[in-house]
């Protein structure tokens, strides 16, 4: 099992809900592989600090628009971040060599693993965290975590009380 990435982005939130971004070569689109269906970590960051975790298998487009149209159906809020933030980094990392039977449980023990790893040494929640599902991992998941949380060297600075 690997993660392959990230795929770096800029979202920035307009006027009215929705959302622009911008690709690493100056267009307006994501692309290939996020766009395709398949097993997909990301992140969210804002001032080089990790502010979510999520996980899907839906093209990054279809995912991204779920989470910024979303009102409370059902329970789910989308993105928590878009009403504070005007910007916000996304990287993502499509996941390869696992079983499609096991993508979801791996998907979810990874983003837990950076999720729980962020709570150790920032004492806190990842600011803008709305969910997590945890399940028993395994050292090959808390290893891929840690390739992810690796990237954000000042989590430090975000210890609040």
């Amino acid at each position: 099992m690997r993660l392959v990435g990230p795929h770096r982005y800029n979202v920035t939130v307009q006027n009215g809900g929705g959302y622009t971004v911008l690709n690493s070569s100056g267009g307006n689109t994501f692309l290939a592989p996020i766009t395709q269906r398949g097993p997909k970590l990301y992140v969210f960051a804002s001032e080089g600090t990790l502010i979510y975790v999520g996980q899907t298998v839906q093209g990054m487009g279809a995912r991204i628009r779920m989470g910024f149209q979303a009102h409370g159906a059902g329970g789910y809020y989308g993105y928590a971040w878009r009403n504070e933030l005007r910007t916000a980094e996304l990287l993502v990392w499509c996941l390869e060599d696992v079983q499609k039977e096991e993508e979801l449980r791996a998907l979810e023990c990874i983003e837990s693993e950076i999720v729980f790893t962020y709570r150790q040494q920032v004492a806190q929640w990842p600011r803008h965290q709305t969910e997590i599902h945890f399940h028993e991992s395994t050292a090959e998941h808390r290893a891929l975590a840690q390739q992810v949380f690796g990237l954000f060297p000042g989590h430090e600075e975000v210890a609040r009380t």
